[in-house]
């Protein structure tokens, strides 16, 4: 789902939770003078197309970027161990060691996250064997 200027101005004026009046002077502030029956058509669109939204996402490869920052931290942990072996200087250890003590956290939760995906899709019968099936010789 593409949006347009104006819902994207709508969209950011949900997230900020601003009232009618804050939003209606948000749209006019960036170039749209909306009225106030279009601005909630606006917003019943974009609360009526959050699903499509979030299949555009699946589909865009939000699996993908999951994954990449997975690597992302990973790569990061290990360039930290290094750097920690590295150098003898006792705070520059404990500052390696409390950045490595921050991202443990938010690789948890991507763990976490991967491992419900999966668990959903041995649920729903899709497996991964690894391979790519060939079709039969004609």
């Amino acid at each position: 789902m593409n949006l347009n200027d104006a819902e994207i101005l709508v969209m950011q004026t949900m997230v900020m939770r601003l009232t009618q009046e804050e939003s209606l002077a948000w749209l006019r502030s960036h170039g749209h003078d909306i009225k106030v029956r279009r601005f909630y058509q606006l917003k019943s669109k974009l609360k009526a197309g959050a699903n499509k939204r979030k299949f555009d996402l699946q589909k865009e490869g939000l699996w993908e970027q999951h994954l990449e920052r997975i690597d992302q931290l990973e790569t990061i942990l290990k360039f930290s161990w290094e750097n920690f072996h590295r150098t003898s200087d006792p705070v520059q250890k404990q500052k390696i060691l409390d950045s490595i003590s921050n991202i443990q956290p938010l690789l948890s939760a991507y763990y976490s996250a991967s491992q419900t995906v999966v668990e959903r899709d041995v649920e729903k019968g899709i497996q991964n064997t690894g391979h790519i099936s060939k079709l039969p010789d004609q």
